[in-house]
């Protein structure tokens, strides 16, 4: 049992969920961007993460340039040197382009935390405090590895083609998993491939 799974099991039960959006041969990224524009899995992200705190890689912030509004941004790395805060990315612009505005708040971030372990206990703080029930792990491959462990819910938009990339979702057994629920688009008349919402809970003893 890894030192994340052990602390999961001491503390008091706060949902750990994943989020991400990712090719039938599980790339969810290419060159520090996604290979694909869906402005409604956009939509979806920014819905289910909103007002929650989202744990993610040194990477994946730098991809983003800014903290997303309305969340806690708390990000594993051992140094602000370098770290952007104000220059939002293409991959930023585009989140906040879709659904309604969220202002910036001081409580976004980022907060830097040096270990996923760290970051996760700061998480599961703010949760508590703020009487909610879920933390985000939102990327980057690296870190989706090491917490699906400990994850609770995956919410996966699964993209129904495959593309090149340089960073993959972990692969994951998905009888391990029940369907909450399932959400099915149909590709658009540009060439945008069709995908599907999945909400995935983890069978007990899986």
């Amino acid at each position: 049992m890894t030192y994340i799974e052990a602390m999961s099991e001491i503390k008091p039960r706060v949902r750990i969920s994943s989020i991400a959006a990712m090719a039938e041969n599980n790339v969810i990224g290419k060159d520090g961007g996604m290979p694909w524009h869906l402005p409604e899995d956009l939509k979806h992200f920014k819905r289910t993460t909103i007002g929650k705190p989202i744990l993610m890689g040194r990477k994946s912030y730098e991809s983003l340039g800014k903290p997303l509004p309305g969340r806690a941004n708390i990000v594993i790395s051992r140094s602000y040197k370098d770290l952007p805060s104000n220059a939002p990315s293409e991959i930023h612009q585009g989140m906040e382009a879709v659904a309604h505005k969220v202002e910036p708040q001081n409580e976004d971030g980022p907060f830097l935390y040096a270990s996923i372990e760290d970051g996760i206990e700061a998480a599961r703080e703010m949760v508590e405090e703020q009487g909610l029930d879920d933390i985000f792990i939102t990327g980057g491959g690296e870190i989706y590895k090491q917490t699906l462990p400990v994850i609770d819910r995956l919410y996966i938009t699964l993209i129904h083609r495959e593309y090149e990339g340089d960073t993959y979702f972990p692969e994951f057994d998905w009888e391990d998993w029940s369907i909450i629920s399932e959400e099915k688009h149909d590709g658009s008349s540009d060439d945008g491939p069709a995908f599907t919402f999945f909400t995935l809970d983890r069978k007990k003893n899986s």
